[in-house]
């Protein structure tokens, strides 16, 4: 049931959703589940006439200020990436201002201590893309050079990513030269054990590069009728998994 707090609140209100609309599109929610947060965080405390539109590269939603005067915002995000726990955080504050166990401005400062939380610690980072990569080569039948050398791979491809963070353009170009050096690693490590598996090795490199959360997204937003942001994302993911494709198949027929 909707808050009346009145006009005073309209202002905070529109600002908290406009933050968790941020915070969901750059960590990788669907479409629909960001349009509902904006629509039911304003709402909840009686912004009147709000009306939204997500798409994966940005949010725009429009209500009725305290005068009864329209309002429109943009949210534009450039930088996206895959986060489900920030997500996860994210639905809680909005569930808890919806449903009135916390107060709006508490809600907010919660959002913003989100937004300008520290980036993962990097050890911990190489930890997590160095084991997901060395465990499926482990998966897809290596040993423990392929673990090693897709270990190595992990690390490597994490380092790069550090490298290419700022848009979308440098993310398809950081899966294409992740591609790369991970067949590089692949084949150097055959040639110098000729034991060793580099199909292996390349499909565990390559495996946590794979745009697995945005073709799924992709398909539920086709599906609940959102079709601008459904071919987005599928046209995102499609040009991912090429950039990799390319990276990995440029390097075998260079070695050939």
């Amino acid at each position: 049931m909707a808050k009346e707090k009145g006009a005073a609140s309209v202002p905070r209100a529109a600002q908290a959703a406009a933050l968790a609309g941020r915070l969901l599109l750059e960590s990788g929610a669907e479409t629909t589940r960001v349009e509902d947060t904006v629509s039911y965080i304003c709402r909840a405390f009686g912004v009147r006439e709000v009306s939204v539109l997500s798409l994966p590269t940005g949010t725009i939603f429009s209500y009725l200020d305290e005068a009864g005067a329209p309002r429109c915002e943009v949210i534009r995000v450039k930088v996206r990436g895959t986060d489900l726990g920030l997500v996860s955080r994210v639905n809680e504050i909005s569930r808890g201002l919806v449903e009135g166990e916390l107060e709006l401005e508490e809600g907010v400062c919660r959002l913003l201590a989100l937004r300008d939380a520290p980036p993962q610690p990097l050890p911990l980072s190489l930890l997590g893309s160095a084991g997901s990569a060395a465990f499926f080569a482990l998966l897809f039948g290596g040993g423990g050079v392929e673990f090693l050398a897709a270990l190595l791979c992990g690390g490597l491809t994490r380092l790069l990513a550090l490298l290419f963070a700022s848009d979308s353009l440098s993310s398809t170009l950081y899966t294409l030269l992740s591609g790369a050096v991970s067949a590089g690693i692949a084949v150097g490590t055959a040639r110098l054990l000729p034991g060793a598996n580099d199909t292996a090795i390349i499909i565990g490199a390559i495996m946590p590069l794979l745009p697995g959360l945005a073709i799924t997204n992709a398909i539920r937003d086709t599906v609940n009728g959102d079709l601008v942001s459904g071919v987005a994302r599928a046209a995102e993911a499609l040009l991912k998994a090429v950039a990799i494709a390319a990276g990995v198949g440029a390097v075998l027929a260079l070695c050939r």
